[in-house]
């Protein structure tokens, strides 16, 4: 056999030679990876920053577009209130002319000289008319006291010294009708054997003229009566035992208006005062050497984002330097570097949404009435304790009348022995219930006016005329029949009382929804806590429509007025669905960007007459800066289905239809398909809304924009829902 051949085997120098063959192609390949890799991030860079360029293009296009509509916005709201204060500037002059040519003998209270006179001499009239007459009067004086308030509300142009002059002049008028309603009582009780019962031989009289009624019962005939109900008003009081035998009369005046609560500090709310936060002295700076880097270090260990954010820009800014410095040979032949030139500020400058108020809360003792929390209902009850002047006798042909000097009212003290009740000594606990009974408690069983709705059991309160304040103590045995609508209590004081009911009982509210039923006419609902309510609003006035099954707001259903007054009607009425501009305090509500619930307001109001708007779920989760609600173009004047609505979304710069649905399991931002965003609410309506449902926008009166857009801000329905 031929010997085998052996592997030959390479020399030095070839096994070199290899190595370093397979490391120059390893490096080729190395570097062929690093240029491929270098190039792929010059791509990508190169993408980023074409995508970026296209970003602030889109967003300076953005910002441009949303400029044009947001000074498109503001021109059209600023024309309707151009045309309504003019409209209103007139309305003032024509009442103020009308008021001139009125030739009913009535003064103008807003004339300092005419009112003053009138005052004067209805002080110094002595002559005593029928008291039917004189209480019609009375209720005439309270006219002018509510003209007053009229102009102060709507105050225009008055100046501040013209406001003191009104507010002076109220007060007088007050105390004129105090003094009047004295004198009328101190007149019937004069002649009370002249108009005592005939079968109880007591004087029982009831005169009720509209807003007041006067009912007094005097004790001629000394015997023991316990109760006495005047029926006419479903007023029930019992009579104490040690008054049977004195001359004493009971003096019961109701009257629908409050001339007391204005004067008590609990009405009015109270801002925090914001502490001046005082700078701290900065320490001295020691100069040395490495402080500004040791400084700079510790900036960077508490800050670390500031850093990395730093860093990166630093990294993106080395790397697009590095890709200049590499094709700078090829980029030197092309148009050399030009000065950036300074960008136009396009961007509607939005104004400063105001910081949240803060409120003080109620440092008052716990028996003084919160007014801001509490308010009356069914005016105020004057139930006093007062002197039976001597009655004319006659002796054979002559009347011999007894003089009252001077002619006054008399009022008697009479507090309940029960009114500050202390721990009583087993030994002595027979004597002092004996003592106890001498003066208890009165017992009072009150019929609730017909026109009030008592939602809930009232509270009593007493006014103390020391404190300025309502109180709530001197109250027991406090029983409510809402069925039958009586209220029964005992007080231990006389004097002003009146009934008391949560100011936010019906906040918040449950759902809301307005919709349209034609041109200038919607149907406001409001779902709150305890009743249903709905509002038509036509043109400039709007009326209460539901609930229609409440006897106790009969007189208000389907009775057209502007916005202002059916607010005020609806309160006195015990329907309050208006918050109060410190009702956070006691409600718990959506907090909003205030700016821009003001903007909603606006916008849905012009576009009401096409559109319908809603109450949505999702509000409670959007942040403070964006406001969720429903809509859907409405037509027909008919109720609108589930299925009809639509989700929509407002922020300060955008507004926007959404594809999440109030059924959606979660909530997303993501727009509705083949639709776009606008920088407001009635932009976005014009590119949704059908030609029809434009044709409507554009033939809505302002004075119906200003009319929803009053209601909407009066009930805060986007908050407060």
């Amino acid at each position: 056999m031929p010997p085998k051949e052996g592997k030959k085997k390479l020399s030095k120098a070839e096994k070199d030679k290899l190595k370093k063959e397979e490391a120059e192609k390893k490096a080729q390949e190395e570097e062929e990876a690093r240029l491929l890799a270098h190039e792929e991030e010059k791509k990508r860079k190169r993408v980023e920053m074409e995508q970026a360029e296209e970003r602030k293009k889109q967003e300076k296009e953005e910002k441009k577009e949303r400029s044009v509509q947001m000074k498109e916005l503001l021109s059209l709201l600023e024309s309707n209130k151009y045309a309504l204060d003019t409209l209103e500037n007139q309305k003032r002059k024509d009442a103020k002319w009308a008021r001139y040519m009125k030739c009913d003998g009535s003064p103008d209270p807003t004339v300092p000289g005419e009112i003053n006179t009138y005052i004067n001499l209805r002080l110094e009239d002595k002559n005593e008319g029928k008291p039917l007459d004189s209480l019609k009067q009375v209720e005439q004086d309270n006219v002018l006291i509510e003209e007053l308030h009229h102009w102060l509300s709507d105050s225009g142009d008055l100046s501040v010294n013209e406001k003191a002059s009104y507010k002076e002049a109220i007060v007088e008028i007050q105390n004129l009708m105090s003094k009047k309603l004295d004198d009328i009582s101190l007149q019937v009780l004069c002649n009370a054997t002249d108009l005592q019962d005939s079968e109880t031989y007591n004087l029982q009289y009831t005169v009720k003229p509209a807003n007041i009624c006067l009912c007094i019962w005097g004790n001629l005939s000394k015997k023991r009566i316990k109760p006495f109900e005047f029926t006419e008003k479903g007023f029930t009081f019992d009579i104490p035992r040690m008054l049977s035998l004195t001359d004493c009369a009971f003096r019961i005046l109701f009257t629908k208006y409050d001339h007391l609560s204005y004067q008590s500090s609990a009405l009015y709310p109270k801002r925090k005062q914001k502490k001046e936060e005082v700078p701290e002295p900065e320490p001295e700076k020691i100069e040395e050497k490495g402080s500004e880097e040791n400084q700079d270090g510790e900036q960077n260990e508490e800050n670390p984002e500031e850093v990395v954010e730093k860093e990166d820009t630093q990294d993106v800014m080395a790397a697009l330097h590095d890709l200049d410095e590499e094709d700078e040979d090829a980029e030197k032949p092309a148009e050399e570097e030009k000065p950036e030139e300074p960008e136009e500020e396009d961007d509607f400058e939005d104004p400063v949404t105001p910081e949240p108020v803060e409120w003080e809360d109620f440092d008052e003792d716990d028996d003084i009435m919160d007014l801001r929390a509490y308010h009356i209902l069914g005016g105020v009850i004057s139930f006093d304790l007062v002197e039976l002047p001597p009655q004319p006798k006659q002796v054979n042909s002559w009347t011999i009348t007894p003089l009252v000097c001077p002619p006054e009212i008399r009022k008697i003290t009479y507090v309940a022995d029960n009114a500050s009740l202390t721990p009583i000594p087993k030994d002595k606990e027979g004597q002092e219930e004996k003592k106890r009974e001498d003066k208890p408690p009165i017992s009072i069983s009150y019929r609730l006016p017909e026109d009030t709705m008592f939602v809930d059991e009232p509270l009593p309160g007493r006014w103390d005329p020391t404190l300025k304040h309502w109180r709530q103590d001197g109250f027991s045995d406090i029983k409510f029949d809402e069925e039958k609508r009586f209220f029964q209590f005992k007080t231990s004081y006389f004097g002003k009382l009146a009934l008391f009911q949560d100011a936010h009982i019906n906040m918040p509210f449950q759902s809301w929804e307005i919709r349209p039923r034609n041109v200038d006419n919607a149907i406001l609902t409001v779902i709150a806590a305890v009743v249903d309510i709905q509002i038509e609003i036509k043109n400039d006035v709007c009326c209460l429509t539901q609930p229609s099954d409440r006897s106790e707001v009969k007189h208000l259903l389907n009775k057209w007025m502007n916005p202002s007054e059916l607010i005020k009607a609806m309160r006195a009425s015990g329907i309050n669905i208006f918050p109060a501009e410190d009702s956070s305090k006691f409600v718990n509500v959506q907090t909003k960007d205030t700016l821009l619930e003001e903007r909603i307001y606006e916008q849905m109001a012009l576009t009401s007459s096409a559109m319908a708007y809603s109450w949505s779920k999702w509000n409670a989760d959007a942040d403070l800066h964006s406001i969720v609600y429903l809509g859907s173009e409405s037509l027909n004047d008919e109720p609108l289905l589930e299925e009809d609505w639509s989700v929509y979304k407002s922020t300060k710069t955008r507004a926007m239809k959404l594809k999440t649905t109030e059924i959606s399991d979660e909530f997303s931002d993501e727009l509705a398909e083949n639709t776009e965003f606008r920088s407001n609410l009635y932009h976005l309506m014009k590119i949704t809304l059908s030609e029809e449902g434009m044709n409507r926008i554009e033939k809505t009166d302002y004075q119906y924009i200003n009319c929803v857009q009053q209601l909407l801000q009066a009930t805060k329905v986007l908050t407060y829902a």
